[in-house]
This record gives C-alpha cells, structure tokens and sequence, in this order.
C-alpha cells in the first residue's frame, strides 16, 4: 500500500467515476484500475461496486475512506509543517508569565512579523502555571522554544537574555500614614503590616532580595500569589504592599509611591535551552528580540 494508490483511491470515490479520477489525477485510467485492484487484494474486501456508469463505495470502502482521508491529512499537515520549516517559516513555541505574555511579548511577536520574510511563522503562546520555574521545565523538556521568566535559570541548562521591567513600587491604601507622600525609601515602610507573595509566588525572591540590601524584614500579614490580589487586598486595606508598576494599579483605590532606596528596577529574561536544536524561524525570532530588548535596556 503506498500513498498514491491512497490518493487514486479517495479521489475515485469522490468522484464516483473513473474517467473523471484519471482526468484529475492526470493519470491514465489503467492505472487507476491497477491501483484499486492492488489495494483491494491487500485488504481482502471489496471498495467499490459498479453503478451504471458510475462506482460507488461499498460498506468496507467507506470505512476505509474515511482512515484513508485522515491518514492524508496528517501526512499532508506534517510535510507542509517540515517544508515550512525548511524554509524558515514554521511554528515557534513560547512561553511567558502573565504579565509578559499579555503586553511585552504579544509587541515582540507583532514587531517579528511585520519584518519581510518573515510572513509564514506562527507562534503559539503559553503561561503554563504562570510560574517560572514551570516554564523552564517546559523549556529544558522542549516542549517550549523558549520563555519569558521573572528569574533566570541554571546558565549551563540555559540562554538567559535579561532585559528590563517596569520597577517595583509601594501601594497603599487611602488614609495611610504613606499615602501623604510622594515616594518612599523601603526603610520608612517598615513599621506598617505588609500584604506580601507567598514562596510560591514568582516575585517572592526579587522582593526578598529587596528587603535584604536595607538588612530588614517586613512585618506579614497576609500572603498570596497573584500581584493583582496582592495590590487589591493593599487597597482593602489588609495592609501595604510591594508590587510591580503596572497599569492595572491605576484601576484600585491605591497610592502608588515610587520606590528610591534600594534600586527598585526590576530584571526580567528570555531563556531558551543551550543544547536544544531550535527551528530557524525561533533562532531568528530570539536573535530579534536581543535586538528589541537591548535597545529598549539601552
């Protein structure tokens, strides 16, 4: 059985006809005959019966058909997928936390795309968890390309491109002692109940490592994961919070006080796996967001 007795085959049986096949297939209709004959002896059941003029399916057939159809599709799907690639087009797999994911890394791939050649390449974007650590597993396991993390991974495991991020800043809530001022040193935030990320959280680290550089630790009262229940729960008033400058805080009941003691910048990166053979089109899409992301550090 080879696939052009498989294409003569379906081809017939919508065309219900042999001449009309040839006439399409650009084959002689002998050719037809002996393709079927071949097929119908390797099944051991009939595919077709005369009708008049025409043929038709028998039961066996159009169960067969109906494999036949979806093992072209397939086939067909995956060399249109080789040949895309071949030729720098292709799927390229990312990931990204959510916040990446739904601003820096959507203008990335838009910017990637309006350039010439590069019209074919597709890309599919997943958050995973949302969680970093979860992304580079994804990444190290090839089932991403590449992603976008809060913190970078094991550098002989990976690429890491850092680039830079909005900076954390302090929010609380209407009423607040802090809430007269314009910014704060972190220093002055220490006397008040924090709202803070839990170990599980991805900003968890960086703000740690925040509270050490000043030598203290904050007072917590409550923990979650999610910067924007961290920044809603400040605004209801369970206590201040540390969090990354968005536009969403501009959303909540919060004053939003820039941070100017320690440095409050934040560090993001791109990471794709050292040993992995990535399809050109992700080669080509990392090397333009180092381009993108080094200017925009610049």
């Amino acid at each position: 059985m080879n696939l052009d007795h498989l294409r003569y085959f379906k081809t017939i049986a919508e065309c219900e006809h042999y001449g009309r096949a040839a006439e399409l297939l650009h084959v002689s209709q002998p050719n037809l005959n002996y393709a079927v004959t071949q097929l119908e002896s390797e099944l051991g059941v009939p595919l077709f019966e005369k009708a008049g003029r025409n043929v038709r399916l028998t039961r066996y057939g159009r169960l067969f058909l109906q494999s036949a159809t979806e093992s072209l599709q397939k086939l067909d799907g995956s060399a249109r997928a080789l040949q895309e690639l071949g030729t720098g087009g292709g799927l390229v797999l990312l990931g990204g936390i959510r916040k990446l994911a739904a601003q820096t890394v959507p203008e990335l791939m838009r910017g990637f795309l309006a350039q010439p050649g590069n019209e074919t390449v597709r890309f599919e974007l997943h958050t995973e968890s949302g969680f970093s650590r979860d992304l580079l597993q994804a990444v190290a396991e090839e089932r991403l390309d590449m992603a976008f993390v809060s913190h970078p991974g094991d550098p002989t495991v990976f690429d890491c491109l850092p680039f830079q991020r909005s900076p954390f800043v302090v929010v609380v809530p209407p009423g607040h002692p802090l809430a007269e001022k314009e910014s704060v040193t972190l220093r002055e935030t220490l006397a008040y109940p924090y709202v803070y990320f839990s170990q599980r959280g991805g900003l968890r680290l960086p703000i740690d490592a925040l509270f050490r550089e000043i030598g203290a630790r904050p007072k917590i009262a409550y923990e979650t994961e999610e910067d924007t229940v961290v920044a809603g729960m400040a605004a209801a008033g369970f206590g201040i919070a540390v969090v990354p400058d968005h536009p969403v805080l501009r959303c909540l009941d919060v004053k939003i006080l820039p941070i100017t003691d320690p440095d409050p910048s934040r560090t993001a990166y791109l990471c794709r796996k050292r040993s992995a053979q990535l399809p050109a089109a992700a080669c080509r899409f990392y090397d333009f967001c180092a381009e993108m992301l080094g200017e925009k550090n610049s």
